[in-house]
């Protein structure tokens, strides 16, 4: 399970999905038409066969230029994107978005980024962090029943190993330590307070509430 999405990350580097791209998994490129919320493909693959989603960022250039969040792939040529706002993607998901229309242009440049790959590292480690351990039998019957307590904590953690990356292969690599410090300082408060509902048998009831920011001891 991935506690959050390319979308979290823009609420926080609103430019990420362009300034990190040598840090990021390339999904799809080419060119496309945007009228108001809806993106058409031009030159490219079909969206659905790269695996794009709601909740990744299509990354545009040209008259409307900017990282946008995917709302829907209703069809394999098209795809619905909005401005960021609060309410892009609303909770419980069968309300509907709230969508402001980036504009309207032809001939727009695309490329759909993602950092899946960190992602699900920091997830992997936030569920490691809470007692769930893969391979074990406890892992093969647990389950986080509110996995946005761990949103903000896994958004956190994604954008300091990018800013890691970034400043790795920088030749000046201070203005990414910076941020990459700033993002670690971020994800161990966020740690310290999430409250995970777990339950442990499969009945659907928590029978466990842990925090990934704590130090659980065990007597051996």
């Amino acid at each position: 399970m991935l506690f959050c999405t390319d979308a979290d990350l823009l609420y926080w580097e609103p430019e990420v999905l362009r300034e990190a791209a040598i840090a990021s998994q390339v999904l799809d490129a080419g060119t496309g038409n945007l009228s108001g919320t809806q993106f058409n493909v031009v030159t490219g693959t079909v969206f659905t066969t790269r695996a794009v989603e709601p909740g990744q960022v299509i990354v545009l250039s040209g008259a409307v230029a900017g990282c946008f969040p995917i709302v829907a792939v209703p069809d394999p040529f098209f795809l619905q994107l909005g401005v960021l706002n609060d309410e892009l993607f609303p909770d419980p998901p069968a309300t509907t978005p709230t969508l402001i229309s980036p504009g309207t242009a032809s001939g727009l440049d695309f490329v759909i980024r993602t950092f899946w790959a960190q992602r699900r590292v920091v997830s992997d480690l936030l569920s490691q962090a809470i007692g769930i351990i893969p391979g074990t039998a406890e892992a093969q019957a647990a389950q986080i029943l509110n996995p946005q307590a761990l949103r903000r904590a896994a958004t956190l953690g994604t954008l300091q190993m990018i800013y890691n990356a970034l400043a790795a292969a920088a030749s000046e690599p201070a203005p990414f330590t910076v941020r990459a410090d700033l993002y670690e300082r971020l994800f161990r408060r966020a740690m310290r307070q999430a409250q995970v509902d777990v339950d442990l048998d499969g009945d659907g009831r928590p029978d466990s509430r842990r925090s990934p920011g704590l130090v659980r001891m065990f007597r051996t």
